[in-house]
């Protein structure tokens, strides 16, 4: 089998008893084995997990991956963190119980940077993740090993968490399909209370639309006593499909002040004809999103300071999280409170724009993957260049609303461009089905980076 086939297909396959989950994982590791060690896609692989898949389920021996901000019982869960690299946790992650009860074969951990603070993965535990396009460039982050994985053919699926963008950011910077699901359709437990006042939350990356709907179709559920609760669909892989009404999209590559590529505004608008093209009602518009850029950077340093990192190991820490956590020291709960609140407001104010529209169609990044070691060196600096490249995501982590990044174009340095498509709260079937159609429209499946035989 190719290592690129799609998960839907590959579980296909292992149904029909074509191919058995023990062969699935062996071509996997190999890979990992053979190509791993210049990408640092993984930072630990788990050949005793993998092969431990009886092939029942909805992914029914898929290989996956998943990211090390969450657990998988018995092995580390480091936080791409120096402070945590001794750390062990005896349960799983909600997601990963998911995923390993519908016969996910778990192929290990990936790199991400520490905390998944970072919007690119070079400045964690485990060192940079390259992207499999271009090795001088980054995978994004913070789930820049997931992409990078899924990218290169490491596996066929991969987990990844989102609170400002880190699911769509590496997918976008690798060429492929990431999906944030709406807030509180997957649990944040059984220990984590939430993340970042529910601006985080966890879902698939994919090489097809209809795998990531596969992923949270996998991943999809709550638990008791959880925060926030969204009610899913009964399948989301059967949302997947073309829609069969023309849909009301707006558009916009308005991104205030901050510069966007020339090239990244042009694929904007070539999905945008294509959509009009094939009979939706398209008009450039969008919402002001502008008032969530006080309030979210607050509640990410409030996040990033209730982690108990011993106070032996502060000095380990990434000088972008040492600098967080000592501007924490001067927030009182009383801005915290007001920064939450704000951001609750804002966010009804945003949200309303999905009365008049069913989707919403915006870059991904403002610009391409930049190379290695150039984006948030200065940490004081970091903040503000972070939140200038992700203008079009974090805002729909502020109003918890779901979100697709789509590999539609490439830049002409032979980068990945994707376009995000947002949708309104529990609109994931809107964005699968246009997602699904433009698939068809414009293809990407046979995209491949180079040199990964």
């Amino acid at each position: 089998m190719d290592p690129f086939t799609p998960a839907l297909e590959q579980a296909a396959a292992v149904r029909r008893r074509e191919v058995n989950p023990a062969e699935l994982a062996g071509m996997y590791l190999e890979r990992i084995e053979r190509l791993n060690p210049e990408l640092n896609a993984f930072w630990l692989v788990t050949p005793e997990l993998a092969r431990q898949s009886t092939g029942e389920g909805l992914l029914a021996g898929v290989p996956v991956s998943i990211k090390d901000l969450n657990s998988i019982r018995g092995y580390p869960t480091t936080l791409g963190s120096r402070a945590f690299e001794d750390q062990v946790l005896d349960w799983d992650g909600f997601a990963v119980a998911r995923l390993r009860a519908e016969g996910a074969a778990l192929l290990g951990k990936t790199t991400c940077p520490e905390f998944g603070t970072r919007p690119h993965t070079e400045h964690g535990l485990h060192g940079a993740a390259r992207n499999p396009w271009n090795r001088e460039h980054t995978t994004g982050g913070s789930s820049g090993g997931a992409a990078g994985a899924l990218a290169a053919g490491l596996c066929a699926l991969s987990h990844g968490t989102d609170g400002g963008g880190s699911i769509r950011i590496p997918s976008s910077c690798c060429g492929v399909v990431g999906l944030k699901p709406t807030r509180g359709l997957i649990s944040p437990g059984p220990v984590f209370g939430e993340g970042w006042a529910g601006l985080s939350t966890e879902g698939p990356i994919a090489r097809t639309v209809a795998d990531a709907a596969l992923g949270l179709d996998a991943m999809k559920g709550h638990l008791l006593g959880d925060p926030y609760w969204t009610e899913p669909e009964p399948s989301y892989l059967a949302l997947a499909r073309p829609p069969a009404v023309p849909l009301r999209v707006a558009f916009t590559t308005d991104a205030g002040e901050v510069p966007v590529d020339p090239e990244v505004k042009a694929a904007v608008e070539s999905v945008a004809r294509c959509l009009e093209g094939l009979g939706h009602q398209v008009v450039e518009d969008g919402p002001d999103t502008s008032g969530f850029r006080m309030s979210f950077p607050l509640i990410v340093t409030g996040g990033v300071a209730s982690i108990p990192v011993p106070e032996s190991r502060e000095s380990d820490l990434d000088p972008v999280n040492q600098s967080i956590r000592e501007t924490a020291q001067f927030v009182q709960a009383g801005h915290y409170v007001t920064a939450v609140s704000m951001l609750r407001m804002t966010s009804r104010e945003v949200v309303a724009f999905w009365d008049r529209h069913d989707a919403l169609l915006t870059p991904t990044l403002t610009r391409p993957a930049p190379r290695l070691n150039t984006l948030g060196i200065d940490p004081g600096a970091a903040g503000e260049e972070f939140l200038d490249w992700l203008t079009f995501t974090y805002p729909y982590n502020c109003t918890g609303q779901p979100a697709l990044s789509l590999p539609l174009a490439m830049s002409s340095e032979g980068l990945p461009i994707g376009v995000q498509l947002v949708g309104a709260p529990r609109g994931e079937g809107t964005l699968l089905s246009l997602g699904a159609q433009l698939e068809q429209a414009m293809p990407w499946r046979d995209r491949r980076p180079p040199g990964l035989d």
